[in-house]
């Protein structure tokens, strides 16, 4: 009878241990070098941006500085009008490629930001699902203890089943359609693209 027990034992301790919460721990993991890597990636880009931006802005002012300078010259000390509207508006002075070229990383700068955003997403709605795994389990695993030596190791799978309708709110985080399950499915099999959040996990 002792054997009987220690066997249904071995077998809940082995199905504590799914595939869904190795590959839940897994993506966690990856997800955390990703928050990391992006977090990177987005200061390059705005640093690049803004480098750019102010290197317009600085060839900008040193022409608006020469064409006051000709104009004062020329014109004996009063700016012609086309130099005088050029003063009054606040409109880049520059090449058209100077332009193009800031409006592409700063699109480049965007787009970066909106994948940060994602992947610190997903990490939270990941780092959630593992901390609710370890919380089931400090429940779990002292019950399980106590009713392992008795008759009442039968009563385990309702104790279980208890448990985890208050802590998963009728979800079922083992489910193949849980979004949690299929974003890290993909994630491990190397997909870069982020499926849309759902509003529950």
């Amino acid at each position: 009878m002792r054997a009987l027990f220690l066997g249904i034992m071995a077998g809940l301790l082995i199905g504590c241990v799914s595939a869904s919460r190795i590959r839940e721990a897994q993506c966690f993991g990856i997800l955390m070098l990703d928050v990391l890597n992006s977090e990177q990636e987005l200061d390059v880009m705005e640093g690049a941006w803004r480098t750019v931006q102010q290197a317009r802005y600085e060839r900008s002012l040193a022409v608006r500085e020469s064409l006051v300078q000709s104009a004062l010259v020329a014109d004996t000390g009063v700016p012609s009008a086309s130099v005088a509207l050029l003063l009054q508006e606040d409109r880049p002075v520059g090449g058209s490629q100077d332009v193009s070229e800031e409006q592409a990383l700063y699109r480049r700068f965007v787009e970066s930001r909106a994948r940060h955003r994602e992947t610190v997403d997903w990490y939270g709605r990941v780092a959630r699902r593992v901390e609710t795994r370890l919380e089931e389990d400090e429940m779990l695993y002292p019950v399980l203890g106590m009713l392992a030596t008795s008759t009442a190791i039968i009563f385990y799978p309702i104790v279980r089943w208890n448990v985890r309708s208050v802590l998963w709110d009728g979800v079922d985080p083992d489910a193949e359609d849980d979004p949690v399950q299929r974003f890290c499915t993909n994630r491990l099999a190397g997909g870069d693209s982020f499926p849309p959040p759902s509003p529950a996990e």
